[in-house]
């Protein structure tokens, strides 16, 4: 097969989420498939300023295809303008002014996909909310892949972003509750898809004593990992730790301690230490030397940071507005979450009174990652997935629909794999379990949450995740809770509850052009909401109002 991988930013240097999700696919899949990625010359988010050479390198036996931004995002005008567009009634024409104003604007990367997608197989795109995906997603609907890498945000309900879904002929999700969002949120419940996520692989033990030395750790810290600014919701855990330290002066030496880049002022505190990037490897040790790993963000679509903590045995301690967040402390039984100070506080004190309680949790996050996360078992998840949307595409695929187990029987290399994944569900298991004798410490501190984020799932409404014995490739009917498109006919109820089968011939694709903003709803939430608050340094290096964070940052990397 030849891919495309479509990315806004692309190198080793790169940090965020998406774009560590498709280097890591890129670099594995690169050993048996070809695989190109289009990305731009920009090194930062925040500025898109040209700093990589146009044209073409190879990282790590990946091709590289690089095209310039056509101009810096001006972020002060920028989140202004989102402010606005939250808020206020808008056409769709106001919506292509704020994409091109969030930017990378990048021409030379859509007029290469017009004239060369016909070489690839598929093109797969990373991210919906930047303008690649979505002029580039235009190119060629019937053979483009979306990994969203979406959470509830702002931007989300922009009536742009359903030509984007609509376009898409299928979609790789990182974990359940983005599906569930996307399918919620867009009319795609008949369209090919599958929950597969990140990779993580279980290291020997990390130097912890080597790390504590290196930097003066205490012997009690939590440890905070990604870009530290108001929109990851450092604010907040910054004066909750505060206080926590004031309520309890017995915890002698507690320290926070902080890596990744620094976007905003950090409170002047003998407690609170700011120890700047750390490579890999100092990184990992930090996290397994810590009580605690802190994720005080609420917009998260995978958190790579939870998963790290869980592969080298520390539990986290996580705010549940996160959905995705909450989903693997569940999952996992490997941490705990909090809405308020109170329950911030409980916590605290169970994990730093108790060492057996911080032991199991993070021996059942390990178990975790290992039942669930080794690329070993998503690889091949990630592979089929690719096949099946590429034979999908051929013109000489029957009309009639065919499972993509029976497609696929015809390949002997196909038929390998199958036998790996026999008898076990992709990406999911019950997991590992409650620990018998931590049940009655954990029951009173994660008491008390919104229903929402408490209550199981309706019954009514199945996990888009696949079952056991169910092709992950077949077409299912929309949850209840789903809203139809305005456009769409009403769709009997039916009782095959089958998820995945080859599409039906894509329909015609949409394009800017022929979008009619009168059909389309092109209002954002009633309430604007802020990614980001005001910081110390210059306009220049404020959190853009998008409302996106960029998902949990690898923050070995020297970026944002």
């Amino acid at each position: 097969m030849k891919l495309a991988f479509i990315i806004q930013r692309y190198g080793k240097e790169i940090a965020g989420g998406a774009e560590t999700l498709a280097r890591q696919i890129a670099e594995r899949l690169g050993r048996r498939d070809q695989i190109d990625v289009l990305t731009t010359t920009a090194r930062d988010y925040l500025t898109w300023r040209n700093e990589y050479p146009e044209g073409e390198e190879r990282l790590r036996g990946v091709r590289v295809m690089r095209f310039p931004v056509e101009r810096e995002r001006n972020l002060e005008e920028f989140n202004r303008f989102s402010d606005w567009i939250y808020a206020n009634p808008h056409s769709r024409e106001d919506e292509l002014r704020w994409l091109e104003m969030q930017g990378p604007v990048t021409p030379k990367l859509i007029e290469y996909l017009k004239n060369e997608h016909g070489r690839y197989d598929l093109l797969v795109f990373f991210t919906y909310l930047y303008y690649p995906t979505y002029y580039g997603i235009q190119v060629a609907p019937e053979k483009s892949v979306l990994v969203p890498t979406a959470h509830d945000e702002p931007p989300l309900k922009l009536g742009i972003y359903k030509e984007v879904f609509g376009n898409a002929s299928a979609f790789i999700f990182n974990t359940e509750t983005e599906e569930l969002l996307v399918l919620e949120r867009f009319d795609v419940h008949r369209k090919m898809r599958e929950t597969i996520g990140i990779g993580m692989e279980l290291l020997d033990a990390p130097d912890t004593a080597a790390f504590r030395r290196r930097h003066h750790a205490s012997n009690r810290f939590l440890l905070y990992a990604g870009r530290i600014d108001e929109g990851k919701g450092c604010g907040e855990l910054f004066s909750f730790f505060r206080l926590f330290r004031e309520e309890h002066p017995e915890l002698g030496n507690l320290q926070l301690l902080l890596i990744g880049k620094k976007n905003m002022s950090i409170p002047s505190s003998r407690d609170i230490r700011y120890l700047g990037f750390l490579d890999e490897d100092d990184k990992l040790a930090g996290m397994a030397a810590a009580n605690a790993v802190v994720i005080p963000s609420r917009l998260e679509s995978l958190s790579i940071v939870a998963l790290e903590a869980f592969s080298v045995g520390t539990p986290v301690v996580v705010h549940g507005g996160s959905r995705v967040l909450v989903e693997h402390c569940r999952k996992a039984n490997a941490g705990l979450y909090y809405t308020s100070y109170e329950e911030f506080e409980g916590i605290l004190e169970a994990l730093l009174g108790d060492k057996n309680l911080g032991q199991g949790l993070g021996g059942q996050g390990q178990q975790y990652i290992k039942e669930n996360f080794g690329w070993d078992k998503l690889l091949p998840l990630y592979e089929l997935a690719f096949r099946s949307s590429a034979r999908a595409t051929r013109p000489s695929l029957p009309a009639e629909r065919k499972s993509w187990r029976e497609s696929r029987e015809r390949e002997s290399k196909e038929q390998k794999l199958v036998h790996e994944l026999a008898g076990q569900e992709p990406g999911v298991t019950s997991g590992p379990g409650e620990a018998p004798a931590l049940e009655g410490v954990l029951e009173p501190v994660v008491s008390g949450r919104s229903p929402d984020l408490r209550e199981p799932e309706p019954p009514a409404q199945e996990s888009p995740r696949q079952e056991e014995g169910r092709d992950p490739w077949q077409t299912g009917e929309p949850p209840e809770s789903a809203e139809p498109s305005g456009e769409a006919e009403p769709q009997e109820q039916q009782t095959d509850t089958r998820r995945w089968t080859s599409p039906e011939p894509p329909e015609q694709p949409k394009t800017q052009d022929e979008s009619d903003a009168s059909s389309e709803p092109y209002e954002s939430s009633p309430e604007p909401q802020k990614a980001s608050g005001e910081t110390e340094e210059s306009v220049q290096r404020e959190e853009p109002k998008d409302g996106s964070p960029q998902p949990e940052e690898d923050v070995s990397r020297q970026d944002s």
